[in-house]
């Protein structure tokens, strides 16, 4: 093939001098000690031929993509050429240099001096060059440093053919830009494809001058159009030491998801024996991926777990399953245990047209145990209950439609069987015309509540038999049944720049078609009577308004927007009796300053509580001139002009002092952040005529904006006012936090009340090194949740966390709760190799996250 033409109107011109390669090599680095200093390189070492720029030299933006630990980052320098996308064989090649010969005879081109070759993207650099135009060939001596995009490869001597951009460079350095890697070859090969192929090769994430850890490979491959490499006969070294082999290796060589093995993790327990876990991910299609989760144990056999998620211009979704052949035999007694053991979900959105959105959330299960036993790593977070629900909702002018079916299983064995909705049909919406500036708005539900009760006797570990909590159930609350509910609602709202003002009438149409077995109408509480048709008929009357004050002001010299904003709400709601009609999804609220303004004290439609009251509130806000919220403080409390009759089933107004007082408790909220970084939450509920606080929390949390490795949470929880059903009796409960009746085998002491401190951090102690630990502390049953601590060293290229950890396991054997709560303990340990992942213990993050807030954003913003 006959050579292209040198542009520039010669052989050669002259040009402007790249950087040469500097003279400084790795010999004048320095690593730190042993125990675990600072793995920096040291700042006096030249590492510019490799387009490293020391830290104190970075602009605010490249600092923002660098690593609070590293020295520097490589930068590559802008150049003509770059994002260049034209093929190699139709891009023309320009030469510059010093100096030139040509040989006409031999057409040969002799460059010295700043000799710089650019086709397309590519650039090549070198002291010295030969063109051999015959041949298409060139010869470059002396700090070759070929650059293409986002790549650099520098060497001795190097070959480059030059119609198709193909290279070998000997004693080769390179850096990979986008993905913060570099590594050396005895030779490496740049393929026309920008492929770069290395003899004896090495890949690390750590900075030059550093040898924490490295890849040193036979033939390791790099490809920088898909973003990953590999290599074979590789070794994994830590300070050249050899750690580990594999006979290949696939890695990735920049931040894009790549198919290969995700960071195994290794732990050990009585539950499972030794337990091994090697995820492996399929990158299959940018729209679509899979994860395989092989995981043995030694107690159980290898359970396998895999999932896919794909995602379309209409619908996305992920698709899990799992199966094992559990051979562990400790639950062989308990009933509903089973050997084989699997697990199932299908989760989508499909977005059928502009208005139409259709949605499944399906999980089943083999066996209530199957969460507790085996951990799952397929996005399954509520391990209470799973969801088979499918949904269809359409979005009108005004309006909203929803049919709904939702199905739920028990994945425990001590809560009730709860009730399905199979189907639910709502209609919600508002009408287009505003007469004198009223507003029509209408709720309307069509549901079947539905469910199966657990008969019988259950078994427990040692095939002692108990009832199952189904069988407490009594009177209505064993009932199945239709609900329709119907509620229309006008009201005039009226707003201004200082206030606004919202009367409202709501009417409220529930009907009910029941069915009831036989030992619910034997044991039904004396005030209810069962009836196959029930009906609920009353108005709602509410006025909602509030002014709004504010001034400008100063504190600690400081401008501030201060506001005032009272608020006063007055609701009246008829009674109405209610005690023949079941509880399908009612419970009572918690009570808080929300509850001062809300019209109804009862979540779902089968209790309307009467009510009778004027709530007044107030909010303070402190308001800087940039918008940022100093302090908000809020106080209000409701006053009662009747007593509340309305209850739960088996609660009896006379008997409960809250509901014949004629105040409530004092609600208090309070915010206030000291700066950006510092931030104290609190609510407290005091009640005045029992003088005992209600429920209260407090919290402070201080995480650094521009250093969010700094995490210091500190709170305390109390919790005693709680109405909640309890299974053991089949009743409803007034507040206490006991379970079950006192004098009986399974009662258990403030089993639900609620006195806990929480306090977790993650502090720096010295450059590297942080310290992790959390205290979560029950009071109510005098003993620790929860406890860990341990530490965190995290450097340039890799990161160490060694943590130790106390928790209490929730097992059930038992329908007894007392039995079910295990402690355990266990030392955890991960490594992660930055720029090619995690070694061991990835299962680490798992309770780093639950446990301490603040940990997700802190590693979001890592590098």
């Amino acid at each position: 093939m006959p050579a292209r033409p040198v542009h520039s109107g010669s052989a050669v011109s002259a040009g402007t001098s790249a950087d040469k390669r500097g003279e400084s090599k790795a010999s004048t680095a320095t690593l730190v000690t042993q125990s675990g200093g600072k793995a920096l390189a040291s700042r006096s070492a030249d590492y510019s031929h490799l387009d490293w720029v020391p830290r104190e030299q970075l602009s605010a933006a490249q600092l923002a993509e660098t690593g609070p630990y590293c020295a520097g980052a490589y930068v590559e320098p802008k150049r003509p050429g770059m994002g260049d996308t034209t093929p190699m064989s139709e891009a023309p090649l320009f030469v510059s240099a010093k100096a030139s010969r040509y040989e006409q005879e031999q057409q040969v081109a002799t460059l010295a001096g700043d000799v710089v070759l650019r086709q397309s993207s590519l650039q090549v650099e070198a002291d010295e060059a030969r063109l051999l135009q015959a041949e298409n060939r060139g010869e470059l001596i002396g700090n070759v440093r070929l650059r293409d995009d986002g790549a650099l490869v520098v060497g001795d001597r190097a070959e480059l053919q030059l119609d198709n951009g193909e290279a070998k460079i000997d004693n080769a350095e390179y850096v990979l830009h986008k993905g913060h890697v570099r590594g050396s070859a005895l030779y490496a090969k740049r393929e026309e494809t920008a492929i770069i192929r290395l003899k004896d090769g090495t890949y690390t994430s750590c900075e030059p001058g550093s040898n924490a850890w490295h890849l040193k490979g036979n033939n390791v491959t790099l490809n920088p159009a898909t973003g990953f490499g590999t290599a074979t006969n590789v070794t994994l070294r830590v300070k050249d030491f050899p750690v580990f082999y594999t006979p290949y290796i696939h890695f990735p060589i920049d931040d894009r998801r790549q198919s290969g093995f995700l960071p195994p993790s290794i732990s050990s327990s009585g539950n499972n024996g030794l337990t091994l876990q090697t995820p492996y991910y399929f990158n299959l299609a940018p729209n679509y991926d899979a994860t395989l989760y092989p995981t043995y144990m030694s107690d159980r056999g290898l359970l396998t777990e895999g999932e896919m998620r794909y995602l379309t211009k209409s619908s996305e979704g992920q698709l899990g399953a799992g199966y094992i052949s559990d051979s562990n035999d400790d639950r062989k007694l308990q009933s509903e245990s089973k050997q084989q053991r699997w697990l199932y979900s299908w989760q989508h959105k499909q977005g059928l047209d502009s208005r139409l959105l259709a949605e499944v959330d399906y999980t089943d299960i083999s066996d209530p145990y199957y969460f507790q036993d085996l951990s799952t790593d397929l996005g399954i977070d509520n391990t209470t209950y799973v969801n088979q629900r499918g949904t269809l909702t359409y979005r009108g002018d005004g309006y909203t439609a929803r049919l709904n079916a939702h199905a739920y299983e028990l994945a425990n064995i001590t809560d009730i069987t709860p009730y399905n909705r199979l189907p639910q049909i709502t209609l919600d919406g508002a009408l287009p015309f505003h007469p004198g500036g009223l507003d029509f708005s209408y709720g309307s539900e069509l549901v079947r509540f539905d469910r199966d009760l657990r008969s019988g006797l259950f078994s427990d570990e040692n095939g002692i038999t108990t009832p199952w909590y189904d069988t407490n159930l009594q009177g209505l609350a064993r009932a199945n049944g239709n609900r329709l509910h119907l509620e229309p609602a006008a009201s005039l709202p009226l707003d201004w720049s200082w206030g606004f003002v919202k009367p409202q009438v709501k009417f409220l149409q529930t009907n009910y078609d029941l069915s009831l077995d036989q030992q619910g109408k034997n044991t039904l509480l004396a005030e209810q009577e069962f009836s196959s048709s029930q009906s609920r008929s009353l108005a709602m009357y509410s006025v909602d308004s509030g002014l709004y004050f504010d001034r400008n002001t100063q504190w600690f010299g400081k401008d501030f927007r201060q506001t005032l904003e009272p608020r006063l709400f007055y609701l009246y709601v008829p009674e109405e009796d209610q005690t023949d009609i079941p509880v399908f999804d009612s419970g009572e609220y918690t009570f808080n300053y929300a509850s001062l303004f809300r019209e109804n004290r009862f979540s779902g439609k089968d209790r309307i509580g009467d009510e009778n009251k004027l709530s007044l509130g107030v909010t303070n806000r402190w308001i800087e001139s940039n918008g940022f919220e100093r302090q908000r403080f809020s106080i209000g409390q409701a006053f009662y002009f009747k007593d509340r009759k309305v209850q739960l089933p088996g609660i009896e107004a006379s008997t409960r002092v809250d509901a014949q007082s004629s105040v409530s408790p004092y609600a208090l909220e309070y915010l206030y952040r000291f700066n950006r970084d510092w931030r104290l939450s609190a609510d407290f509920n005091w009640d005045p005529d029992t003088h005992r606080t209600r429920s209260g929390s407090t919290m402070f949390h201080y995480q650094p904006e521009d250093n969010p490795n700094k995490i210091i949470n500190a709170g305390y929880r109390y919790r005693n006012d709680t109405v909640r059903f309890d299974q053991s009796t089949g009743s409803w409960v007034v507040g206490g936090g006991d379970f079950g009746t006192p004098g009986t085998p399974n009662f258990i002491k403030d089993y639900y009340k609620v006195s806990q401190h929480d306090f977790s951090v993650i502090w720096p102690i010295v450059p590297q090194w942080s310290a992790i630990s959390r205290w979560q502390y029950d009071y109510g049953r005098n003993r620790t949740l929860e406890a860990f601590a341990g530490f965190e060293y995290d450097s340039c290229c890799w990161k160490l966390r060694v943590v130790n950890r106390y928790w209490i396991d929730y097992d059930e054997v038992s329908l007894n709760p007392s039995l079910n709560d295990q402690a355990d303990s266990g030392i955890f340990l991960q490594i992660v190799l930055k720029g090619l992942g995690g070694v061991t213990g990835n299962k680490v993050e798992t309770f780093l996250d639950q446990g301490i807030q603040g940990y997700r954003e802190r590693e979001d913003q890592a590098f």
